[in-house]
């Protein structure tokens, strides 16, 4: 059986035992062409219960559009947005694209820049770029960057996808607290909790997000549902109706239930143009753990580099991964406490082979086995048994329909 795994802008190709291969999966591709463009018209010019987002303004308005900025191939839509705010009597240089940190899709910064818009990186650290908003019904008072508490109208554009603390992200969280200061961020960190393996959907913990929405007055949002290489889904319109749709579109289009558990898990990390991070990593072995039997083996195939953070140190001075939860114990002000901690799961779990641009040291440091081409790959599948691949791990909810042993 002929059986394909995407990582960024490669592919492994396999040939395995049509009996020895429980199941695979690709993920969806993204929109292109007429496809796509036609899914930004509508989005934006037949939202969800709410007017055309050129009626929400007035000329003489400030606007700021929140941009996520793990968003890929999706210029087109930022500058039909734009576009529409502009014909609606809006100036050019009374429209901010405030974006969170992190590497942004240049075809974004592109349509901004040809359009006389400004693009501003939200720092939460950076004092003067807060603002406090208003305090929420369970005490916590809000600061978020000053762009967004002074505009006259704000509109998030986020990706939508599965969040080991919220449950789900999109634009309902794109606000807060993912463009809120540097102590609400490190106050979502310590809110980690693992969804059971057996439950198909995450449990819900977006309240305080939406609260601060409401507080801001951001009523129009857009969701973007990635696919493979560009976006599957663009859902706008009012938040509660976006959050609805574009969650159920989440799920239709990434949800992965297979009928049982394997050895061996093969999994493909990364979209084509972007280059995956050391959390995309780890987001697609929390995947694969999810699929593999206890004690078997993940394959994880990507191009991820970077730094490890403070909490991946600290997880290269443990011997036993079964002890690594109390080696993080006390960190949660890490930067990286989640991946660690979700790393630390992954590794006491199953044995991890991986394929990566991180420094060999720091990979047999993790406890993981470096993997340094495909041929090699290919050989350690073909010692594995009952085998699961699925690509864009990162971005996959998998569910086994049998409980794993």
């Amino acid at each position: 059986m002929h059986v394909s795994v995407e990582f960024e802008d490669q592919r492994l190709d396999l040939d395995l035992p049509e009996d020895r291969v429980v199941g695979s999966w690709q993920g969806p591709r993204g929109l292109a062409g007429a496809d796509a463009a036609e899914a930004e018209r509508r989005a934006l010019d037949e939202p969800l219960d709410f007017p055309p987002v050129g009626q929400m303004v007035v000329p003489g308005d400030h606007v700021v559009i929140a941009w996520d900025s793990s968003l890929d191939h999706a210029g087109g839509l930022l500058g039909g947005l734009i576009d529409r705010l502009r014909d609606s009597g809006v100036l050019a240089e009374d429209i901010v694209v405030v974006a969170t940190p992190g590497p942004a899709d240049e075809q974004a910064r592109a349509a901004v820049a040809s359009r006389g818009g400004a693009w501003e990186v939200h720092d939460p650290a950076d004092q003067e770029q807060l603002a406090y908003l208003a305090t929420t019904k369970d005490g916590r008072r809000i600061y978020l960057n000053r762009r967004l508490t002074d505009a006259d109208a704000v509109i998030p554009v986020g990706r939508v996808g599965h969040d080991p603390i919220l449950g789900y992200r999109g634009p309902w969280s794109l606000l807060f607290p993912a463009l809120a200061d540097a102590e609400a961020l490190r106050s979502y960190r310590h809110h980690l909790a693992e969804d059971p393996a057996d439950e198909p959907a995450p449990r819900v913990r977006w309240d305080e997000s939406i609260e601060v929405d409401w507080l801001l007055g951001s009523q129009y949002q857009v969701g973007v549902v990635p696919g493979g290489d560009g976006p599957a889904a663009i859902v706008a319109g009012l938040g509660e109706s976006v959050r609805a749709r574009a969650v159920a579109e989440l799920e239709r289009l990434w949800s992965f239930r297979p009928e049982y558990g394997a050895e061996c898990v093969v999994v493909g990390v990364g979209s084509p143009g972007r280059a995956a991070g050391i959390d995309e990593l780890v987001e697609g072995l929390v995947t694969a753990s999810r699929l593999v039997n206890h004690g078997g083996k993940i394959l994880a195939l990507s191009r991820a580099g970077g730094e490890p953070g403070p909490s991946l140190r600290r997880l290269t001075a443990v011997d036993d991964m079964r002890k690594a939860s109390g080696a993080l114990r006390g960190h949660d002000d890490d930067a990286d406490s989640v991946s660690g901690r979700r790393l630390a799961r992954v590794l006491s779990w199953a044995d991890v082979y991986l394929l990566s641009a991180l420094d060999r040291g720091v990979v047999e440091d993790l406890s993981m086995v470096p993997v340094d081409h495909a041929d090699e790959a290919r050989r350690l599948l073909s010692r594995s048994g009952a085998c699961l691949a699925v690509s864009h791990a990162e971005l996959t909810r998998a569910t086994v329909v049998e409980a794993k042993p």
